[in-house]
């Protein structure tokens, strides 16, 4: 149909490089209770919606990567998404969904979920959307003086903008903490309530500081510790869907990242540096100017696949350090639309690196409630975990 652009190439080699561990991993509950033949039926009529899920990837060798429709062919090709469904709880019902990340990203997983959902519930949705989005390589980028890394696009403005009003969460000192949940081995998610989200909203806010990048500091700091390092380089995925001049045509879902790339330097972590805050506070100002002159550096490459093909190869055969990879997905449940009241504990996990301190941070606001999404490989998991929950304890109980 066409051949993969830059993004989406170098996610595709990326994921295969992986083994097939690239993608996204969306789970969430639904209340009610649904027989087989109806969530069969429902998936049925959401690939009807979604052409875009139908199609497959194949590499052609000296032609590089095409979405085509049909049986995949080897050695790429395999089905672009994945779905369970099973009993969560009494009167629930659990889904987890898998996304291959050429065709969608952190910013784009609700417009996938919400057409599955209307489809269950016998909601009337649209007729068959585009089957891909367009190329971005062929598209005009604007360049300007915002950076996209802290840019007010949709999902930041529905971040920044959650007050809960006087009488939304529970009053001060009664706030609970909901803990870690594991997701089958693939990461950690760290929630929050409603009130403590906008506890470590409104400190990051006083402090003039994003709460991705707060957290992303944290862990920068816990990376340069264990790896013996000072400095460590942090990946910002950046949505890209307003730095088009066609931004018209861009429907989402798709694969429409900015990845910008900063190597920062780190200091100490854990439970002084957090519960201090001072030069903790002082190095995520810092990583904030580098990351937004980085983002405004920032320009859409033009390669061949080949040259995409040995660059992952390059960047997995590691000797650059540690990296960590930060996704701010924003708010989810606009995107969800009538079914936010239906869905319960929605969380998302993005793959991690190969690399033994590589890992990835992703971050959504669902109902006013913060979920932080944790992969991380080598034995330092435990480290990061604590080290993330540590932080955020600690500003609560401040």
């Amino acid at each position: 149909m066409r051949r993969l652009g830059d993004t989406e190439a170098t996610f595709a080699y990326t994921h295969a490089l992986m083994r097939g561990r690239g993608g996204l991993t969306t789970s969430f509950t639904v209340n009610g209770v649904f027989s087989p033949e109806r969530v069969e039926a429902a998936v049925e009529l959401w690939l009807r919606r979604l052409p875009l899920l139908s199609l497959r990837i194949e590499d052609t060798g000296s032609g590089g990567l095409w979405f085509r429709r049909g049986e995949p062919g080897p050695p790429s090709g395999e089905r672009l998404w994945g779905l369970r469904v099973g009993r969560a709880s009494e009167g629930a019902t659990r889904f987890s969904l898998s996304l291959h990340p050429a065709i969608c990203d952190g910013h784009s997983v609700g417009r996938l979920v919400r057409p599955l959902l209307d489809a269950l519930f016998g909601v009337a949705g649209a007729g068959a959307e585009e089957e891909l989005p367009p190329d971005t390589d062929e598209l005009t980028y604007e360049s300007g003086g915002v950076c996209g890394v802290c840019a007010p696009g949709p999902a930041r403005r529905a971040v920044s903008s959650y007050g809960g009003g006087a009488g939304a969460g529970p009053g001060p000192g009664r706030g609970r903490w909901t803990g870690v949940v594991r997701e089958g081995g693939e990461g950690v998610t760290l929630a929050l309530g409603p009130y403590e989200t906008r506890r470590l909203r409104d400190w990051c806010g006083t402090r003039r500081l994003t709460v991705s990048g707060f957290l992303a500091t944290v862990l920068a700091d816990a990376f340069a510790r264990e790896s013996g390092r000072r400095e460590v380089t942090v990946a910002r995925a950046v949505s890209l869907r307003r730095r088009y001049a066609e931004r018209a045509l861009i429907s989402e879902p798709g694969c429409v990242l900015g990845v910008v790339r900063a190597r920062l330097r780190a200091g100490g972590a854990g439970r002084e540096a957090a519960g201090a805050g001072g030069d903790l506070v002082g190095r995520a100002r810092g990583h904030a100017e580098v990351l937004c002159s980085a983002g405004r550096e920032w320009r859409p490459e033009r390669r061949a696949h080949t040259a995409i093909r040995r660059a992952v190869e390059r960047e997995a055969a590691g000797g650059a350090g540690p990296e960590l990879r930060v996704t701010d997905a924003g708010s989810v449940d606009t995107a969800l639309g009538p079914h936010a009241g239906r869905v319960t504990g929605l969380r998302t996990v993005v793959a991690r690196g190969d690399g033994a301190l590589d890992g990835a941070l992703h971050l959504s606001t669902f109902k006013g409630a913060l979920t932080v999404g944790l992969a991380v490989g080598g034995p330092w998991a435990a480290v990061a975990e604590r080290e993330l929950s540590d932080a955020m304890l600690l500003l609560h109980r401040r």
